[in-house]
């Protein structure tokens, strides 16, 4: 009875309570409702053309209105001593006291980096000049003349603290990305990328949106910025801001490039058939086998000439690169776009026709692809915006053929059949292009409805819902002879699907306003995720005829087919918090908070807390600074703050069973077991990993430190920016011993530290009616060390014996060294370099002998390694640390020039410090020559010798910087005349990758993160010529 009441009365207090704080609003209402006024006018560009769609809003609050299609504006209920702030993406933003103006007529100009730059950031914008956090805004219009399949890779060095890895060079290839450093061993390093309010997944091959739509980039770096994703935004965030709608009438846009490939470089290759035929018998005789070209018959059956017939009569000198290399790629980049509307609606629509040609034959990437964009005013206060995206992709995969295939071997034997050297010779290009089937079809769906309200004066509230499908489908084929699987099954076939479908709901609410002095600006609300994928596969073998390959996966034989498929599903559940407080305009907070609970992980550790802090000081608006009359922009940011990640595979806190039969030497095999699998064993998979229930998040905790400067007239714009990571409890798989009779477990173990700086310059140097002259140079650091890798003993980790350094092996595993290419070292950069010292080339027996070699690795001509431990023999104790792929510093410049309707701009691109292992680095036409010999005993290459047993060392180390012309953009403007439908045309020529300047002796020093040179063939420079019309 007493709790009855006693939870009557409170209701009664709440009731009350309420009831004063609504009356409260009102009276408040009704006092600013005093002294307003209502507020018209138009807002045009510099040529005088009415914009549509510009933000009307009360400096500090949220409530405004759009011009209309002629520019125009109202706003009632406009305070007296109000100021009307006019903003739009891409645009200057301008602050007008209205002090009684009934009629406030403006002009906005293209921006040039301001502090009252727009600045999209999570679940809102703001002014540039108000950010706490390290946010860096992209110029988007210097990349729209690059034709690209994703937008990712145009990043390259546009950014500091952002390193983007454009590696592969094959028609629709993914970029990988990374936002100061990877902060984590196993799990995923990638940042998330978000498009129009959309968490769309990591960064790097985000084919689905066309760049020609993208109007701002803005990258997330700090853990204050990131933190309102909380565990989405560990790596850092990429937000992605498309076109909308605000022409003053309907207009077309039509963008259409034409784009052509060449090498930068020669290929690598035997030109001399008669230098190669001698050095591949002297490394034959080396190694004390029978030389290949003495003009007999082979094992294999094929026929390998001598070398006087070589010299005399043999007249077979193929070129390979001449019939598996296009002569002259053509790619194409089509986008036509159609926007318009009136007060009520505004419509965008634009469609995007993509063509990548590779440089080998039938080597293809095709995408079409549509963005539609609707905003409705359903009321003065409520807005309905929807997006739908469609994307469909094919690619024909016909990559690496062997270019680089024996010169002396024809085409075709006698027979017109492809000549083969063996029955096992798996290399002949043509053959492979013609028989063998590699398809995928792509197809993505994307749509985005969010409802907008504005229930009072400055107070929004947004809901946003979000679904993506994606389906990619595989078609696979190998014939019976040419390839190794198709000739070890007789005849291999193979259909894959993989889909998924992501769901995700947001609603929260924005309350903006001032109060004096002191504004605010608090943003709440929650997120549901709700990501599941599904993959299946058939394979077919020992096919019955190949007539229609896997079109009729019947013909294999039953008893042999492969069926397999899987599925898993993720849920994401989050509430978030941000409040921006700033006082006087001098001095500005920001706490954020971001409560996420994950399927991930068990029921104890499903629930992680992300909170961060930031504070700023503009001290370009103290007396003291204004007096000295030199800065524009001094602001001070100190932020921390600490964010999750949850970027590991499904299903790895649940105990799982897999049973899967296998048909093998005419039976069946039942693979089965508990956990999660593990490898592969030839056929059937291996499950050999125990589930762990204790798996919780990997924290990240990161300190930053920024000055922003804007110098004479903010011509001169200055970030700098110092940070400090450390991740905590790394997600990753680790070994288990033997005994235990599993071989992997996921743990949260060791940590990771990035620190670093980074400094961007924007020079506006000369600007007059006809003249524009600008330049941006952006340089980065970032260290990265291995702070802990957890107890050896459970893990199972390595211990160098020199140093007493953990580590373990990862990466590809070489065959040519029988070693992983990296490590995992405690006190080194992630994926480092592990391996052996070398002192020269041994000239002498004794040399070998006293340097602690053995047998034939004690010979003249061998490497010459140091005997690090100083035991007096070589062997595994006398490896060592060798390097690391991570780069010590990126740095880049772009200059731009205008004159009149003409302008120019060029881009530099740079990577230093960084180290590459090079396979390749004695086995080209080009470094065999200079062999040692004993005629030529250098010290600086090995001798020829078949079966050498190689080992990792700093040989094979090669320095990787490089500085790069990456763009050049010719373009002229085409002076209009108002008589004719066009608007605005443009002509332009583009020109990327058109030289490096480097030390690496490979093709390119552009490389994976691993550092792995892969051999490949050269960087391609690329030419585009582009037109844009605008009706």
């Amino acid at each position: 009875m007493k709790q009855h009441c006693k939870r009557k009365t409170f209701n009664i207090i709440l009731k009350k309570l309420g009831l004063i704080f609504i009356l409260l609003i009102a009276c408040l209402q009704i006092a600013i409702a005093q002294n307003e006024m209502n507020v018209s006018g138009t807002v045009s560009d510099i040529n005088g053309e009415p914009l549509m769609g510009v933000s009307v809003k009360i400096s500090g609050t949220s409530y405004g209105t759009n011009t209309n299609m002629e520019g125009r504006f109202q706003l009632a209920n406009v305070p007296n001593n109000a100021k009307l702030e006019f903003s739009y993406v891409g645009m200057e933003t301008i602050i007008v006291p209205v002090s009684g103006q009934k009629i406030i007529n403006v002009t906005l100009k293209e921006n040039v980096k301001s502090m009252d730059e727009v600045v999209v950031i999570g679940y809102g914008t703001t002014k540039r000049g108000d950010l706490t956090g390290s946010i860096a805004s992209v110029n988007t219009e210097q990349l729209k003349t690059i034709p690209a399949n994703s937008f990712e890779g145009l990043l390259q060095g546009r950014v500091a603290g952002i390193q983007i890895y454009n590696s592969s060079q094959e028609p629709g290839a993914a970029s990988v990305v990374r936002v100061r450093g990877s902060s984590s061993l196993r799990a995923s390093n990638s940042p998330l990328l978000v498009v129009d309010g959309f968490p769309f997944g990591d960064a790097g091959d985000m084919k689905q949106i066309n760049p020609e739509d993208i109007v701002s980039i803005e990258v997330l770096k700090d853990a204050s910025a990131c933190a309102i994703y909380g565990s989405r935004g560990a790596n850092g965030v990429i937000i992605i801001t498309t076109k909308k709608p605000r022409m003053n009438k309907t207009t077309v846009t039509i963008r259409q490039q034409i784009t052509t490939s060449q090498f930068t470089s020669k290929l690598n290759l035997w030109r001399d058939p008669v230098l190669m035929a001698m050095l591949s018998n002297e490394a034959k005789i080396n190694a004390g086998l029978d030389p290949l070209y003495v003009g007999e018959v082979a094992p294999t059956g094929t026929y390998y000439p001598s070398i006087e017939e070589l010299q005399t009569t043999w007249t077979t000198n193929t070129r390979w690169d001449e019939l598996v290399f296009r002569k002259i790629p053509i790619s194409n980049n089509t986008t036509i776009s159609v926007a318009g509307g009136n007060e009520k609606t505004l419509i965008s629509l634009s469609a995007n026709f993509y063509t990548d040609n590779g440089v080998y034959i039938k080597d293809t990437y095709k995408k079409v692809g549509y963005n539609l964009t609707i905003d409705h005013n359903l009321f003065n206060n409520f807005k309905i915006k929807f997006n739908n995206v469609l994307y469909r992709g094919f690619r024909n995969s016909n990559s690496d053929l062997a270019y680089y295939r024996n010169p002396i071997l024809p085409v075709y034997d006698k027979d017109g059949n492809y000549y083969l050297t063996s029955s096992q010779d798996f290399s002949h290009p043509i053959a492979l292009t013609n028989l063998r089937k590699n398809t995928s079809d792509m197809l993505d769906i994307i749509s985005s409805l969010a409802l907008e309200w504005e229930i009072i004066k400055g107070l929004k509230f947004t809901s946003q819902t979000n679904y993506k499908f994606g389906d990619s489908t595989g078609d696979v084929y190998l014939p019976k002879k040419y390839t190794t699987e198709g000739t070890f099954n007789n005849g291999y076939g193979k259909i894959s699907n993989w889909s998924n479908q992501n769901f995700v709901s947001e609603q929260y609410a924005n309350y903006k306003n001032i109060f004096g002095k002191n504004a605010v600006d608090i943003t709440a609300g929650h997120s549901f995720e709700r990501y599941s994928e599904r993959s299946s596969y058939l394979i077919a073998k020992d096919f019955l005829n190949e007539v229609l390959q896997n079109e009729n996966m019947a013909a294999g034989n039953p008893q042999k087919n492969e069926i397999g498929n899987a599925y898993a599903v993720n849920t994401l559940y989050s509430l978030m918090l941000r409040c921006n407080y700033g006082f006087d305009d001098k001095y500005l907070a920001t706490f954020t908070a971001r409560a996420d609970g994950a399927s991930k992980f068990g029921k104890n550790n499903k629930w992680g807390m992300f909170p961060s802090g930031a504070v700023s000081w503009k001290a370009h608006n103290e007396n003291f600074i204004k007096s000295i009359n030199v800065f524009d922009e001094l602001k001070f940011r100190l932020s921390y703050g600490i964010s999750g990640n949850q970027g590991i595979p499904a299903y790895r806190t649940l105990s799982r069973y897999g049973n899967e039969n296998y048909y093998n030497d005419n039976g069946w095999i039942t693979a089965i077991g508990p956990g999660y699998v593990t490898a592969m064993n030839y056929i059937y998979r291996i499950w050999a990993g125990i589930p762990n229930p204790k798996l919780k998040w990997e924290s990240t905790s990161q300190l930053d430190v920024g000055v922003d400067i804007g110098l004479l007239k903010n011509k001169l714009n200055i970030t700098f920016d110092v940070y400090n990571k450390i991740t905590n409890d790394l997600l990753r798989e680790s070994n288990l011993t033997p005994s235990s009779g599993y071989s992997k477990i996921w743990v949260n173990d060791g940590s990771v530290q990035n620190r670093g700086y980074e400094l961007t310059v924007d020079a506006n140097i000369y600007k007059t009616k006809d003249w524009n002259i600008n330049a941006t140079f952006i340089f980065g650091q970032n260290k990265n060390k291995i702070i802990s890798l957890g107890n050896q003993l459970t893990t199972g980790a390595n211990i160098d014996p020199l140093t007493g350094t953990q580590f373990e092996y990862v990466g590809n595993y070489l065959d040519q060294y029988r070693q992983y290419a990296n490590v995992l070292a405690v006190g080194q950069p992630i994926l480092s370099f592990y391996g052996r010292k070398t002192d020269g080339i041994i000239q002498t027996l004794q040399e070998g002998i006293d340097s602690g070699l053995t047998g034939k690795e004690a010979n003249p001509g061998e490497f010459k390694y140091v005997d690090i431990y100083k035991d007096g023999v070589i062997d595994e104790k006398d490896k060592t640390f060798l390097g690391s792929p991570n780069p010590d510093f990126t740095s880049s410049l772009n200059l731009g020039v205008r004159w009149k309707n003409l302008d120019a701009s060029i881009f530099f691109n740079g990577v230093f410090g960084q180290e590459i292992l090079n396979p390749k680095a004695f086995d080209q036409a080009n470094n065999q020559p200079l062999r040692w010999t004993p005629d030529n005993p250098t010290n600086k290459y090995p001798s020829l010798r078949d079966g050498r047993q190689l080992e990792i060392s700093d040989w094979w180390i090669q320095d990787g910087s490089y500085v790069r012309v990456q763009n050049f953009t010719l373009g002229y403007n085409i002076p209009m005349h108002r008589k004719i439908l066009l608007n605005s045309a443009r002509i332009y020529l583009n020109g990327s990758n058109l030289y490096t300047f480097t030390k690496f002796k490979g093709y390119d020093p552009e490389v994976n993160v691993d550092g792995l040179y892969r051999g490949g063939y050269p960087r391609l420079r690329k030419w585009t010529i582009g037109l844009d019309l605008n009706f």
